[in-house]
């Protein structure tokens, strides 16, 4: 994994956290806790699927055999 690629990863993961619990707190804050709670919930499990398809699932973790 080049360093270009880490700085991609990083990106994602962050916006993937931070967006959505932006979004989270500035619904929550307008009085829409549940609305906020569910933005952040979807936007995070999205982020962490996505990582999981383009980053995780292509490595190869099996052993020598």
């Amino acid at each position: 994994m080049g360093s270009d690629e880490k700085l991609r990863f990083g990106a994602a993961l962050a916006i993937g956290v931070v967006a959505p619990g932006l979004a989270h707190y500035a619904l929550s804050a307008a009085g829409h806790g549940t609305l906020g709670s569910l933005v952040w919930a979807s936007g995070y499990l999205t982020a962490m699927i996505a990582i999981w398809f383009v980053w995780i699932r292509p490595l190869d973790l099996r052993g020598t055999t």
